[in-house]
């Protein structure tokens, strides 16, 4: 999302993800006061992660963290926190990725999801896990190109997956 535009939308978010997002300076309105609304609400109380290279104006007013990134290697850290959704995974006991919905709106998630007359191996998966060219995206992978920690990669995986109501909210750049 490039934003959420209803102020009131804010009052539903528990985690902000502002990737290569300064809102506060770049979004019309008042991102500011609206963020710090949110954040100050003691039944939103929402948590904002901020993921930019630059120690920027959002970051400097609203982020409860701020994940210093390489600039321009954003894919790689999306990949690491995505082999661990893969890896981790398990609908019964441990639900990070919601199948429904990839069956019903995404192609090419994994074999069984490719377009007819494409080779089912070319799947994002096994992109993921290394098996078409074996490079496993792992998050120590990831760290060595976009010098985030590999368990911070891994946490944020998981905080994004388990958290209800998630607001990522990213630039052109990194989108």
């Amino acid at each position: 999302s490039n934003g959420i535009n209803d102020r009131m939308e804010h009052r539903k978010v528990d985690l902000f993800v502002h990737w290569g997002w300064n809102g506060n300076w770049s979004s019309g309105g008042n991102p500011t006061y609206n963020y710090l609304q949110n954040k100050g609400n003691r039944k939103a109380n929402a948590k904002t992660i901020i993921i930019d290279p630059w120690y920027n104006d959002t970051a400097m007013v609203v982020a409860d963290e701020w994940i210093p990134i390489r600039g321009t290697t954003d894919t790689a850290m999306v990949l690491g926190m995505l082999y661990i959704l893969i890896t981790e995974d398990d609908p019964e006991t441990n639900p990070l990725i919601d199948w429904d919905f990839l069956r019903r709106c995404t192609v090419g998630f994994d074999e069984t999801m490719m377009p007819e007359g494409v080779d089912p191996q070319g799947n994002l998966k096994n992109y993921v896990l290394g098996v078409s060219d074996g490079i496993p995206k792992t998050p120590v992978w990831a760290s060595e190109i976009c010098g985030v920690p590999p368990e911070r990669i891994r946490q944020l995986a998981i905080e994004i997956a388990t958290t209800k109501n998630v607001a990522i909210l990213s630039a052109n750049a990194p989108a």
